[in-house]
Formats: structure tokens, sequence, C-alpha cells
């Protein structure tokens, strides 16, 4: 395939995570657990597509003035803050819920999630990567890399800015895998299909649709697999029809349909 054809399926990886990383008060499910997600898209949807369709949400239902955007954060609309006090009335949330179902339904992109129990990872005997976070920073750069293979294309990863300290060691650990590959993707085929050297952190005010709809469906597909876990989880009415959007359509899957290793994996 040529240079030029390859270009132009580019896609970018956005990612967002459910937990936090540190490793302590692991007694607690909201210390305990941390996920990765990811919002696999070909550039040119989420510009052509996706911002435009956020933007007619965020016009009809919230009245955004152009030179002031509304940035879809999860724990604002919930809370109904700012923009999202009109989602108190239930007229305004049903119909914003059936749009941006509507919207995740017909978008086109993949999820990939990777989920870590950090009471196990500490209990294992001879573990080397001692950071939640960074551990499944790899596990999704080898799942991006196998992603980009079956599609024969390159792409890109933006995370959210967590701050520059994290920003760096993220970067960082990114540099590793370069260098160094994972288990089953070595260095060379990271570098060929993850072209650019430098992740892309953007914050909520560069009001990324991709990051926003990773902001949006990282939540539901944690619970997702907990779910899946058998843990007790509620997943909420909300929650559970983006979930069901999940896996009826949106985790990557293999040629075969298989989505455990592919749309999401779990440690352990």
């Amino acid at each position: 395939m040529r240079e030029s054809a390859i270009v132009s399926l580019m896609y970018r990886l956005f990612l967002d995570e459910v937990g936090v990383e540190v490793v302590k008060r692991l007694h607690r499910d909201n210390f305990r657990y941390l996920s990765l997600t990811g919002v696999v898209m070909k550039l040119s949807h989420a510009r052509d597509y996706l911002e435009p369709a956020f933007d007619r949400i965020k016009a009809d239902i919230f009245d955004q003035d152009p030179d002031d955007p509304i940035c879809f954060h999860r724990t604002d609309i919930r809370g109904r803050k700012g923009p999202f006090e009109c989602l108190k009335h239930e007229s305004n949330r049903d119909e914003f819920d059936r749009r941006i179902l509507q919207v995740m339904s017909d978008a086109e992109y993949r999820v990939i999630t990777v989920f870590i129990d950090k009471q196990w990872m500490v209990a294992q005997a001879h573990w080397e990567q001692t950071h939640p976070y960074h551990y499944l920073m790899e596990i999704m750069v080898e799942k991006y890399a196998q992603f980009l293979r079956r599609m024969s294309s390159i792409g890109d990863i933006m995370p959210e800015a967590r701050g520059n300290a994290q920003d760096q060691a993220l970067q960082a650990e990114f540099d590793r895998c370069q260098r160094s590959g994972t288990r089953y993707v070595d260095a060379r085929e990271i570098c060929q299909r993850i072209k650019a050297p430098s992740l892309k952190f953007r914050t909520k005010k560069n009001n990324s649709a991709g990051l926003q709809l990773c902001d949006l469906v990282a939540h539901p597909s944690h619970f997702t697999i907990r779910q899946n876990l058998k843990h007790e989880v509620n997943l909420g009415p909300f929650c559970e029809r983006v979930s069901e959007i999940l896996v009826r359509q949106k985790y990557d899957r293999s040629y075969n349909g298989d989505v455990r290793g592919y749309g999401f994996k779990h440690l352990p």
C-alpha cells in the first residue's frame, strides 16, 4: 500500500482513566480498581462527524456560545453543573440522553479498555512493573499497535493531560515501549504503526471531541468489565445503555468476533 494511502486512513487513540493510580487504601473499591480506556477513531471521522454532531447537541440543548465552547465532561453532566444545569429538567435530560446515545451508536470507532485489580497486582511475587497506570499504558500501546496492524494503518495517541510530572512519566513509559517493545509486539512495529514519537497531551480547554467521547464511555466500560467479573456493581440506567452499545458494536474484536483480549483485557 502506498504511503499516501496509509496516511489517509490515519487513526487517533483518545485515552481516559477511571480510578486512581496510587497504590494505597486498596480495601476501598475506588482505590483498588483502575482502568484505562481508549477510543480509536479515524481523524477524518472525528473532524467531519463527531465534532459537528457534538456541536449540534451543545447548540440545541445548552445554547452553546461559539466563542465559549462547552466541553462534555461526565462529572459535570452528572452533577448538573455549569452549562449542564438545564439537565435538572427531565425533558432536557431525556433529549440529551437520546441524542448523545444516538451519536455513540452512529459514530465509527472502536473501544479498548484495560483493567487492573491493584490488590492482586501488589500480591505478585516477581512483579516487574510496579506502576499500575504505566502497566495499563503498555498493554494499551500493544493493543493499539495490533489494531493498526489489522487495519494496515498508522496512528498517534492523545491522552488527557493530568499534570506536568504525570505527563512526563507517561511519556517516558511510551518511550520505553518504543525502545523495547511489549510482550507481543516488538519495538520496530510499535514505531512503524504509532508514528508520532510524542504523546499528544490535551486538556479540556482544547475541547477535543474524541477525548469527550472517551470521557463519556470510560466509566460505563470500567463497570461493564466489573460486572463481567461478577462484582457487586450497579451500572445505572444511562450507563447500562452505553454498556449495551459497547458490547453490541463498539468494543474492538477479532475477525472471529472475539472481544476478550481485543476490546477489553482485565488483570487478573
